[in-house]
């Protein structure tokens, strides 16, 4: 079977445009990943903090730099999941990625002077 040049054409440039139409690979992957990243890290969070309840008692001593980075994952922590609660409130919201008016030419139009 025999293409003539101006089918191949034809062809090709029906090709190109339904390729510019589709979502790059890259981008599915990587939107597709970071929940089942993020609960990985999750699970990993929980796993070694149950181990480290254990460890301790109530009057184990840590160095001060021990101390400082047990602060920081717990507020971490906190942040994100304060953060996802806000953002998923009654379920309205299965992502998080905000999403903004397109048209903001006329931000702040309705605004008094300032004095």
């Amino acid at each position: 079977m025999k293409i003539s040049k101006e089918k191949l054409k034809i062809i090709i440039k029906e090709e190109l445009e339904l390729a510019n139409l589709a979502v790059p690979v890259a981008e599915m992957a990587e939107i597709d990943n970071e929940g089942r990243m993020a609960k990985r890290q999750l699970t990993d969070i929980h796993e070694y903090s149950g181990e480290l309840c254990q460890m301790l008692n109530d009057d184990t001593q840590l160095e001060a730099w021990v101390q400082a980075k047990l602060t920081l994952a717990a507020d971490y922590v906190k942040t994100v999941k304060h953060y996802l609660e806000y953002e998923m409130k009654d379920g309205q919201k299965d992502q998080v990625t905000p999403h903004y008016d397109a048209n903001l030419t006329n931000m702040g139009d309705n605004l008094p002077p300032v004095a």
